[in-house]
């Protein structure tokens, strides 16, 4: 299976270990990388399809756009049916866990740290949401 993987996390030790986990987990595609929601949602202005797979891996605490905010922008242009949003975030706080609790976009919220066992379990969500679909 192949998707747009965009990680959207404003520390480069831990985006390099989220790309490490998420090449040993068997996830195929296009790794895209944005230090803040800012210069992803341009990215997804001029990119979004509907014919796409979205993985979004987002944290929460960012400068310029946090998570919070790229999410209040994000879901006013994307759909649900080609888009999963994983929350990775060192936050524990109920609060932020209650907030993306109903979100539709919003498959997991998970605390750091994150290992290759967490991606796999992300992996088997993915395909039961997209199959063995192929679109990047």
């Amino acid at each position: 299976m192949k998707y747009e993987l965009i990680l959207i996390e404003d520390d480069p030790i831990f985006t390099f270990l989220l790309e490490k986990a998420i090449a040993g987990a068997g996830l195929e595609g296009t790794i895209l990388n944005f230090s803040n929601g800012l210069p992803a949602i341009a990215y997804f202005k001029k990119n979004y399809t509907k014919a796409g797979n979205y993985i979004i891996f987002l944290d929460l605490n960012m400068p310029n756009m946090d998570g919070y905010e790229f999410m209040d922008t994000f879901k006013k242009m994307a759909h649900t049916d080609n888009t999963m949003v994983f929350i990775l975030t060192s936050s524990r706080s109920q609060r932020d866990m209650d907030i993306f609790e109903h979100n539709p976009f919003v498959a997991k919220y998970i605390t750091k740290p994150i290992s290759e066992a967490i991606i796999k379990s992300l992996k088997e969500l993915i395909e039961e949401k997209f199959g063995e679909a192929s679109t990047i």
